[in-house]
């Protein structure tokens, strides 16, 4: 193949043109990386934890709740909240005041691909939006 040595070629040039600056993007952006991802697995977390203990419970279910940019996730038994994970030092009922209890998720429910890619647009657009509870 003839385009292998030129293709080889023209990428080590762009290596060495644009290598330095490669390398000083990916140190700038590694820590709000890692910051998401952490943020991610701990929402993940919780919505496990919550799950686990509202199917312990009669009638249970969990709803996702915001205070500031972190989510929060109430559990419920019937119509009333019992507990929020992970802890916060909110009330349960300040929590639960202007939430929508229509969309709660019962241990039962399976939630697909589309559900979660809609939770997860929901998330990304409360980013930078501070002191905001729901």
């Amino acid at each position: 193949m003839a385009g292998k040595g030129k293709l080889v070629t023209q990428t080590v040039r762009l290596g060495i043109k644009y290598g330095p600056q490669i390398w000083v993007a990916t140190q700038a952006l590694r820590e709000p990386a890692k910051e998401a991802v952490n943020k991610a697995v701990s929402s993940e977390r919780a919505r496990r934890m919550a799950m686990g203990h509202a199917a312990t419970l009669a009638d249970g279910s969990i709803l996702k709740v915001y205070k500031g940019d972190a989510a929060h996730w109430l559990v419920f038994s019937g119509d009333e909240p019992v507990a929020v994970h992970p802890a916060t030092d909110l009330p349960l009922d300040t929590l639960a005041a202007r939430a929508d209890l229509t969309k709660r998720i019962r241990p039962d429910d399976r939630i697909g691909a589309a559900g979660r890619a809609r939770d997860a647009a929901a998330t990304a657009l409360r980013r930078g939006k501070p002191n905001q509870i729901n």
